[in-house]
């Protein structure tokens, strides 16, 4: 096995999506629309993805069932150049799946069903890490186990990667330190959380990632804010990346995984960390304006057509 680009490791499943006038309140028998089945996978396929198609030789690292939305993933991974030898498929659970419900400005909140990769074990995500040794970045998050996703992260840096951890879901205990993370990539919703500071609670970004990076000990932190754009923390500098308007705004559901992977990708084409999270706006911004997530990561060509027409 080589050396790769990027790993990822993080969860698939598959999205079932359906489109309400309004989010509900707890009680509430919310009728909805157009409820189906989409090109819609796990923070892990979705990232995996939009790297391949990006032209980033990728691998992922996950665990699924011997169904057919296990099948489902594997096949959207592999048709975008992704290397999937450590997909690995059991009988001993299925492949989850999550309902993201759509509001009418595109809005999204998202459930998450179980995932399969509770099965996945750290001796099965050591031994893809030893297979792939000198690949240079690692990328991670919650929708595998958070511990199981930590302990990986740490073996990663260990070996040599730099490392990448998304805390999404939001995480059951404390992180405690993160010394061995190079970017941790937030939304402002898991950065207040992570703090313990009410939703509500007024607080400026800027002072938001202060404070997370004084608690983890991580470098270089990415918060995005959705329609507000994103803030970026590396070291001491801090910076803001304004989100790019467009008409016709269809879903906003894979524009987070989205301008992660974007970012990643310039990194890895030897981008600085400024000029990539600018273009990864930009890339998000092309995202939203495509209905369902699989199909909104489109490749390198299109974004920089997209890019040049935003003039």
């Amino acid at each position: 096995m080589s050396k790769k680009d990027v790993i990822v490791l993080n969860s698939h499943g598959v999205g079932q999506y359906a489109y309400a006038d309004h989010m509900p309140v707890w009680g509430e028998t919310l009728c909805v629309t157009k409820w189906h089945v989409a090109e819609d996978g796990g923070k892990g396929s979705n990232v995996s993805v939009a790297l391949g198609r990006l032209g980033i030789d990728t691998a992922y690292i996950g665990k699924v069932g011997n169904d057919p939305w296990g099948d489902l993933g594997e096949k959207w991974m592999q048709d975008a150049g992704v290397d999937t030898t450590y997909l690995y498929r059991t009988d001993e659970v299925s492949t989850g799946t999550g309902l993201i419900l759509i509001g009418p400005d595109g809005q999204n909140t998202v459930i998450d069903g179980d995932s399969s990769s509770v099965k996945l074990t750290l001796d099965e995500v050591k031994a893809a890490l030893d297979a792939m040794k000198g690949t240079k970045m690692f990328v991670t998050g919650f929708e595998v186990p958070e511990q199981l996703s930590l302990d990986a992260a740490r073996y990663a840096k260990e070996l040599g990667m730099v490392t990448l951890v998304n805390p999404s879901p939001l995480p059951e205990k404390p992180m405690g330190r993160l010394d061995y993370v190079d970017y941790l990539f937030i939304n402002e919703v898991e950065g207040r959380y992570i703090l313990d500071l009410p939703q509500d609670s007024p607080i400026l970004p800027q002072d938001m990632l202060n404070k997370v990076q004084e608690k983890y000990g991580v470098p270089n932190i990415i918060m995005t804010m959705g329609g507000d754009g994103s803030a970026v923390l590396r070291g001491d500098e801090y910076w803001t990346v304004e989100s790019v308007k467009v008409e016709n705004v269809v879903n906003t559901a894979g524009a987070g995984d989205g301008y992660m992977a974007a970012t990643v990708a310039q990194l890895i084409l030897g981008k600085d960390l400024k000029e990539a999270t600018h273009w990864a706006s930009k890339y998000a911004a092309l995202s939203v304006t495509i209905d369902g997530t699989i199909p909104a990561y489109r490749p390198m060509g299109e974004v920089e057509e997209f890019i040049k027409s935003l003039g």
